[in-house]
């Protein structure tokens, strides 16, 4: 897994708070595009949750949060929500903060 910015690093340990508090996120974390398909392309910013309970629809509300406060684009998962046969792999390249 490449390295991430300190910095984008930071900023998503600061608003994980505010993020347990709203939407019952228990940890988040980031990792690599992985797939040949996304080598040498810009890729959205993969963001994996582990939620205290389903959202529902504040699925949606969850993400526009994120990525105003961010301002990037981003791609949100949660474990369950990841391919079985890849699940294992991505969970060790996510950097959780």
């Amino acid at each position: 897994m490449s390295s991430f910015a300190p910095a984008l690093l930071n900023r998503l340990r600061k608003l994980q708070p505010e993020l347990e508090a709203k939407f019952g996120v228990r940890k988040i974390g980031v990792f690599d595009c992985y797939r040949k398909e996304h080598q040498g392309t810009m890729c959205d910013l993969n963001i994996l949750v582990e939620l205290e309970h389903p959202l529902g629809w504040k699925f949606f509300e969850r993400k526009g949060f994120i990525e105003k406060k961010l301002q990037l684009h981003i791609d949100i998962f949660t474990p369950r929500a990841l391919k079985p046969s890849l699940r294992d792999e991505i969970l060790q390249k996510t950097k959780f903060v």
